[in-house]
Parts: structure tokens; sequence; C-alpha cells
């Protein structure tokens, strides 16, 4: 019997969680406000009218839920609980223990050149966004081009005294939308 790879049961709840709040920033929530005012109005009407109005009222409820329905619950399951986009960006900023930039390796005496060739400023290189630490860690690692934006990214893991791993059914498109929310210098 193999014992459980708990950091790797780790990343993929972390990745999961990523998935989650990446679908909550790309929900068209003007779509979905338009359709929870379009269904509030209907249900007020069934509410309002009386004997037979009422019954024509519920019954456009009904064609309208059976029309509409299916979308509004796609749209308020990936909204996860976020009223509008801002409210699902803060998640996300919300969300890693720390964020951190650091600059390639150089030569010596590349640093100096590399300082007057920028004015002065060091442009970050890479990235880590470190989600949870201890046993197990998870982090998500990238490239920064030269706007220091995310170009590319992977998702790691690690547990005690092991090296970190690759977690490789981490879709790239999915961590640059996740990494895209902060700002690495620039």
């Amino acid at each position: 019997m193999t014992e459980p790879n708990y950091a790797l049961e780790q990343a993929k709840a972390q990745y999961d969680s990523i998935c989650d709040m990446v679908a909550a920033l790309e929900v068209d929530y003007v779509r979905l406000d338009a359709l929870k005012a379009e269904r509030a109005d209907l249900v007020s009407e069934a509410a309002d009218y009386t004997n037979v109005e009422q019954g024509l009222a519920r019954a456009a409820l009904t064609t309208w839920d059976f029309d509409k329905g299916e979308e509004l619950v796609e749209l308020l399951e990936a909204a996860d609980g976020c009223e509008n986009q801002g409210a699902a960006r803060d998640r996300i900023q919300e969300d890693p223990l720390s964020v951190q930039v650091r600059s390639g390796w150089m030569e010596p005496g590349q640093l100096e050149q590399e300082c007057k060739r920028v004015k002065n400023h060091i442009l970050a290189e890479e990235f880590e966004i470190l989600l949870c630490t201890g046993g197990p860690a998870v982090r998500i690692m990238g490239g920064l081009d030269a706007r220091c934006q995310p170009y590319r990214a992977w998702l790691e893991y690690q547990d005690w005294g092991t090296p970190w791993t690759r977690y490789f059914d981490a879709e790239q498109n999915t961590l640059l939308a996740y990494a895209n929310e902060f700002y690495f210098g620039g």
C-alpha cells in the first residue's frame, strides 16, 4: 500500500481553487446582473397578481426558467459568490501568502552594465507566488517579459525534505490569468 502524497493532493487543491477564482474573474457580470434582474421582475410579478394574472405570470416565469435558467445557474456558479469582476480580482489578490520577483543570474560586472542600461533599475525576470507553505507547500513560478508581465507560468509543490516538483496537470493559461492580477514592477 502506497502512502498518500499530501503535497500532490495540496497542489491539486490549490490548482482547483485557482481555476475557480479565474472562472469568477472571467464571468460576464453584465449578463449575470441582467439575468438576475429579469428573473427578479418575473418573480415579483408572479407574487403581485391574483388568480388568472398570477397564473400567467407564473407561466412566464416557468418559461423564462426553461429558456434562461441554466445560463443563470452557470454564471452564478462560475461567479462563486463574487458580485462583480472587482470582487473576483480582490479574491485572487488576497489569496497568496506572498508574491516575489527576482532578476536572473549575471556574470560579475554585468550587473553594473545592466543597471546603467535601464537607468539604475534592475528589471525582474522571474516571479514566485507562494500559495501555501510548510508541509506541503505550493507555489506558482514563472517568467516575466521586458514589461514585467508574466509570459509563462507553472505550478510546483513540495513536502518536508522533498525537492520542488512540477505539477503537470495545471494549464499555463489558467496560471497566467491568475498571475496577471498581480503587479511585478516595471
